[in-house]
């Protein structure tokens, strides 16, 4: 009895988030985040995790999935936690956003065919241009509610350059960070350039934690490990270090 007791004290003495590992199921947004063949992650946000996970001493594991199931997994407690996100009342209702945001601006791009004539340095030089959008993308407001300017929709990066590549259109629009890994990892950066003119926009991205996660208990420290990262400016060099090796 007296040994039964002892357990039992150290059974309820033992905090509720003594979990050993960290779970993480997420969509494929490279560089952010890539499935890889054996339907794990890599990328810049599960570098991210992993300092995250070996500074709380848990062990990372990490799933591949589609972006609404990914959501789900959250839902329900399956996941842990969720990078790569925008906050909105719906989400709340089950997920902890984690201040502070990890990332705060996107940087938004036009590619030019590499011989192009066009010269785009200002908003205004846009008018002038046939531009290759993505059905249902948001860029900044200003851009997605211009209806002056002549928009192509297209259903996937590939379509978009593929239309660039044949003068179809004069230029397509993407977050400058997706569109030049995009570039690289199909080997068709040098038919492509920037346009001088590019915008940047505030649009904070977070970590958040399931609610049904034992780790939720420890979000504070959580909120101190990545405002301690982003201050010190080790996320910011951990995504550029990232950028660079995907470019090289």
């Amino acid at each position: 009895m007296t040994r039964l007791r002892i357990l039992l004290c150290l059974l309820l003495s033992t905090p509720v988030w003594a979990q050993q590992t960290l779970m993480t199921a997420n969509a494929h947004w490279p560089p952010w985040r890539t499935i890889e063949a054996d339907g794990s992650l890599s990328g810049i946000e599960i570098e991210l995790l992993k300092v995250v996970s070996e500074r709380l001493d848990l062990q990372l594991h990490t799933k591949g999935c589609g972006w609404k199931r990914c959501l789900k997994h959250m839902m329900v407690g399956e996941s842990d936690v969720m990078t790569g996100l925008y906050r909105n009342a719906e989400r709340e209702q089950y997920m902890a956003f984690v201040e502070p945001a990890y990332r705060s601006f996107q940087s938004i791009c036009f590619y030019l065919k590499n011989d192009s004539q066009h010269q785009v340095n200002s908003y205004e030089d846009l008018g002038m241009l046939t531009i290759s959008v993505q059905s249902k993308v948001a860029y900044f407001e200003r851009f997605d509610q211009d209806q002056a300017l002549s928009k192509h929709e297209v259903i996937d990066d590939l379509s978009a350059f593929r239309l660039l590549k044949g003068q179809r259109v004069d230029a397509v629009v993407m977050s400058c960070v997706e569109g030049d890994y995009f570039l690289k990892e199909q080997g068709i950066s040098s038919w492509f350039k920037h346009a001088d003119y590019r915008q940047q926009t505030r649009r904070p991205v977070y970590l958040a934690i399931s609610k049904l996660s034992p780790l939720l208990e420890r979000q504070q420290e959580i909120s101190n490990l990545l405002r301690a990262m982003v201050d010190s400016g080790e996320i910011e060099a951990l995504i550029a270090g990232k950028q660079l090796a995907a470019s090289n």
